[in-house]
């Protein structure tokens, strides 16, 4: 599928998950920035359309800033969200991508973060687009996060990734790093890779659909307007 297509799909993707978390109260506003830390992860696709943001400004990836932010601690996830899921169909004992993952929070700010604002904020990845909390972080220290919009952003995580096969997925800082070292950075794909390397693991198709029973019928009214996108020509 051609670059141009995919990023078209990924922008349809957001908004719909965008329309179902508009039925949730939130709490979220400009300036709040507890949840823009340096653990954010993101696809390869969703690093072109922060790319092409750049190059659209007239500006570049801001290189020196993400090298800074890859000297310093920061989550990198080892499995993608379709990994995981694929290893619930069929667990492989033994294997070490299987442990559990957890990020420290206290890693501090993402690079692109300007005095509590986004830099990116039009472009932003899924991974800051799907945190929402219906109540101040500042005043729980945590988001509180309705079950449904937990299962929706785990079946939008999946579908991401699928349309980003042959793509990767890593830290916010690990993915632009890599997109800013090619001559393009929307000829990233390579469909041989399947391992995990330089902070990066390789994206893979759906195995299965990670929603609990429980949230299958609230979050159906997304599922369908994701398969619609993805069908229709």
């Amino acid at each position: 599928m051609e670059i141009e297509k995919r990023l078209a799909l990924l922008e349809k993707i957001y908004r719909v998950h965008e329309a179902f978390c508009a039925g949730f109260p939130s709490a979220c506003r400009k300036g709040c920035a507890l949840c823009c830390t340096a653990n954010v992860t993101m696809t390869t696709l969703e690093g072109v359309m922060i790319h092409n943001h750049w190059l659209a400004e007239g500006g570049s990836a801001p290189v020196g800033v993400l090298q800074a932010a890859a000297r310093r601690p920061r989550f990198q996830p080892r499995i993608t969200t379709n990994h995981l899921a694929a290893l619930c169909v069929r667990p492989q004992a033994g294997d070490p991508e299987a442990s559990e993952e957890a990020a420290d929070p206290r890693v501090g700010p993402c690079p692109l973060l300007v005095g509590n604002l986004c830099s990116i904020y039009a472009v932003r990845p899924f991974g800051c687009r799907a945190m929402v909390s219906c109540s101040d972080c500042a005043a729980h220290g945590a988001a509180d996060m309705p079950d449904e919009v937990l299962a929706a952003n785990t079946l939008v995580l999946q579908f991401i990734e699928a349309i980003d096969d042959g793509g990767l997925t890593g830290n916010l800082t690990d993915v632009l790093l890599h997109l800013a070292q090619m001559e393009r950075p929307d000829a990233y794909q390579c469909n041989e890779r399947r391992s995990f390397s330089n902070g990066l693991a390789a994206n893979r198709p759906i195995p299965c659909l990670m929603v609990p029973p429980e949230q299958r019928e609230r979050v159906a009214p997304l599922l369908q307007a994701i398969r619609r996108i993805l069908t229709t020509p």
